[in-house]
């Protein structure tokens, strides 16, 4: 999905383009009789679908040929999680998106690796303290990161809870088991008792939420006073599936930063997500 912005003293506002496509498929941009060539403009590219970074080009290509900067919101980096893969899904979509964007400002990318690969666009970070204590009660008595690889973030959460909280949060750590030969996730570990507590769990992304439901198991969450979920990238796949493996969490809270998370199955009351655009304007990122 890609939107396209013009900053105003009010905050933003959609520019006056509309995309549209010749008889072939391709992209194509219409200017209206609103159009500003001296606004200052940025675009808006939530998830990861090839077609909004064709579109993204066109947008591109317009404001660069007006003599400005190409600023892109672009909080899921789409492919990050294949940093490892062959072929690199990764470097593929980041030479994309390179080609395109003079600035990205992006939010909790999936590994440094993945962050390697951006080379070209100047690269801007939502800080994910702030952006989680956007949304976050201040109340938890401890942080849980699912595996190694959640680690750090939920070390940067707690930290940023902790601190408005006049409290430091302790780090709980999870395992979790995958088969090498089918690539299935088949056993978890949460050493830490949880059992009274007020408690969050941190990630980057969540897809179906099986990662959550085994740890949910493993670590007797049904025992603990509350459970949340923060989840800086809802993809939210799975429809039913998604509602019952995240059934053990009481709130889950996210971002706007891919489609599925405003088309989720799960319940309004459950579910709290921050609009990106809104914050980074408050927050002075963009």
């Amino acid at each position: 999905m890609i939107e396209t912005m013009v900053r105003t003293p009010e905050g933003a506002r959609p520019d006056d383009l509309e995309f549209l496509r010749f008889p072939g498929g391709e992209w194509f941009l219409r200017t209206g009789p609103a159009f500003d060539p001296e606004a200052e403009r940025f675009a808006v590219v939530r998830g990861g679908f090839p077609d909004d970074l064709l579109a993204l080009g066109m947008w591109a290509d317009v404001v660069r040929r007006h003599g400005k900067p190409a600023r892109v919101l672009m909080p899921y980096i789409p492919a990050a999680r294949t940093d490892h893969d062959i072929p690199c899904g990764a470097a593929v979509y980041a030479a994309v998106i390179g080609a395109f964007a003079d600035e990205v400002i992006y939010a909790d990318i999936h590994s440094p690796l993945a962050k390697s690969t951006l080379r070209g666009p100047t690269l801007t970070e939502i800080p994910l303290g702030r952006l989680a204590c956007s949304a976050l009660p201040r109340d938890y008595d401890l942080v849980v990161a699912p595996d190694a690889g959640a680690g750090e973030r939920a070390a940067i959460v707690a930290e940023a809870l902790g601190a408005e909280a006049s409290g430091a949060i302790p780090v709980a750590h999870g395992r979790k088991h995958r088969d090498p030969a089918t690539g299935r996730l088949d056993g978890f570990e949460l050493s830490t008792p949880v059992t009274g507590l007020r408690v969050l769990v941190v990630d980057d992304i969540c897809d179906a939420g099986g990662t959550f439901a085994g740890l949910a198991a493993a670590g007797s969450f049904d025992t603990a006073e509350r459970v949340d979920l923060w989840v800086t990238h809802g993809v939210f796949s799975g429809g039913d599936r998604l509602a019952a493996n995240l059934a053990p969490y009481s709130r889950v809270y996210s971002t706007d930063s891919h489609p599925g998370a405003r088309a989720t199955a799960l319940a309004p009351d459950r579910l709290h997500l921050i609009d990106l655009v809104d914050h980074v304007l408050s927050e002075g990122i963009l």
